[in-house]
C-alpha cells in the first residue's frame, strides 16, 4: 500500500554553478535550520570538469537531505532566473525560499519564525520578507543601509509575537531598496500565478521579482531579523552575474525592470517609484557617457531624463552636452 508523501511547508531552492566549496556552506546553513518541515532543491546550472565531480560527491554525501537537478551545460549557463524557475517547478512546498550558492543563512530560527507568523494570519500570506547583512570580498562588513533595513518604522499595525508586521507595497518602497531573494519567501501558488522570475534578464533579477511581487500581493509580512549573510561579488572576478557584464549592459537590464514597473504595475506606488528609479538610472547613464566624451548619446539620455523629472540643473546639463557636441564637431 502506497503512502502519500507529506507536503513540506517550505521548498528551499539553491541554484549553483562551478562554486562547490561555497555551495556546501550555503547548503549546510539551510540544513542547520531548526525547522525541519522543508525540502531542499539544488539546481546545478551546467557545472563542468572537477566541479561537476565534486557536486556528484556531495550529492552522495547529502543523499536524503537534498535533491540535486543538473541542467545541460551552456557556455554562459542558463542564468539565475531560469534556474530559480526550474527549482520552483520541482517544488512541492507551500512556500518557496531561495539562497544564492555564495551566501548563507545565519539565523537557525529563520524558517520556524516565518512559519509561525504565516500560520497566525487569518488570510493567506503571499510574501514574507526579512533582511541580511553584507560583507565585502575581503571580509569587511558593509555598514551602508541596504535593501529594506529599517522599513518596519513605516509599517502599520503592531508586531506579532515573532516581531513580524503586515506591510504594504507603498510602505516597503519608502526604504528605497528591495528585498534580496536570500531573505524573500513566496507562497508557491502566488509565485506561479504571476510567472516567477523574468528569464530575459541576468542582472537585477532580485529587484524585478520584488517589484512584481509586491505589486501583485494582497498580504505581505516583514520581520526585521537579519537572517542571511550576503557576500558582495569581487569586481576582479567574473564568475558571477554582477561582475560578468559591462556597466551599460547592467543599465539596460535596470531600465527594463523599471519600464515593466511603469507599464505593467497595478499599484500606483510601484508605478511612481519605477518612474523615479528610471530617471535616476538615465542620469547615471548620461553622466557615464559624458565622462567618456560621448556627448551625443549623453544628450539623448538627458532628454529622456527631463521627460520623466524636469529640473533646471539637468536642463543646463543638456545644454552643456549639446554645446560640447557642437564644439567637438567643429574642432574635428
Amino acid at each position: 500500500m502506497n503512502q502519500s508523501i507529506p507536503t513540506p511547508f517550505f521548498s528551499v531552492v539553491i541554484p549553483t554553478r562551478n562554486r562547490c566549496g561555497l555551495f556546501k556552506i550555503a547548503l549546510d546553513s539551510v540544513l542547520s535550520q531548526d525547522c525541519t518541515d522543508l525540502e531542499v532543491i539544488i539546481v546545478n546550472d551546467g557545472s563542468t570538469g572537477a566541479d561537476l565531480e565534486a557536486y556528484h560527491a556531495l550529492e552522495l554525501a547529502y543523499q536524503g537531505k537534498a535533491s540535486f537537478h543538473y541542467l545541460v551545460h551552456r557556455p554562459n549557463g542558463h542564468g539565475q532566473s531560469y534556474s530559480m524557475n526550474f527549482g520552483a517547478g520541482q517544488a512541492r512546498g507551500k512556500y518557496l525560499c531561495f539562497l544564492d550558492d555564495d551566501d548563507a543563512w545565519i539565523d537557525p530560527h529563520h524558517l520556524q519564525r516565518c512559519k509561525a507568523s504565516i500560520e497566525a494570519q487569518k488570510t493567506s500570506t503571499d510574501l514574507y520578507f526579512t533582511d541580511q547583512r553584507a560583507l565585502f570580498s575581503d571580509g569587511r562588513p558593509n555598514n551602508t543601509p541596504l535593501w529594506i533595513s529599517g522599513v518596519e518604522k513605516f509599517a502599520h499595525g503592531a508586531p506579532d509575537a515573532n516581531g513580524t508586521r503586515r506591510i504594504s507595497a507603498a510602505e516597503l518602497l519608502q526604504a528605497g531598496g528591495f528585498a534580496h531573494l536570500n531573505c524573500s519567501i513566496y507562497r508557491r501558488e502566488f509565485w506561479l500565478g504571476f510567472g516567477g522570475m523574468d528569464e530575459n534578464i541576468r542582472y537585477e533579477c532580485d529587484r524585478d521579482i520584488y517589484m512584481r511581487g509586491i505589486d501583485a500581493a494582497d498580504c505581505i509580512l516583514y520581520n526585521p531579523a537579519v537572517v542571511s549573510e550576503h557576500n558582495i561579488p569581487d569586481p576582479k572576478k567574473s564568475n558571477n552575474m554582477s561582475t560578468a557584464i559591462s556597466i551599460f549592459e547592467k543599465k539596460i537590464y535596470q531600465l527594463r525592470v523599471f519600464d515593466k514597473g511603469i507599464l505593467l504595475s497595478r499599484n500606483k506606488a510601484v508605478v511612481a517609484f519605477s518612474k523615479r528609479a528610471k530617471a535616476y538610472e538615465l542620469k547615471k547613464i548620461a553622466t557615464t557617457l559624458v565622462e567618456t566624451g560621448r556627448y551625443t548619446e549623453a544628450s539623448y539620455y538627458i532628454r529622456e531624463t527631463l521627460l520623466l523629472t524636469f529640473s533646471p540643473k539637468w536642463l543646463g546639463y543638456f545644454l552643456y552636452c549639446h554645446w560640447k557636441q557642437l564644439t567637438s564637431g567643429a574642432q574635428s
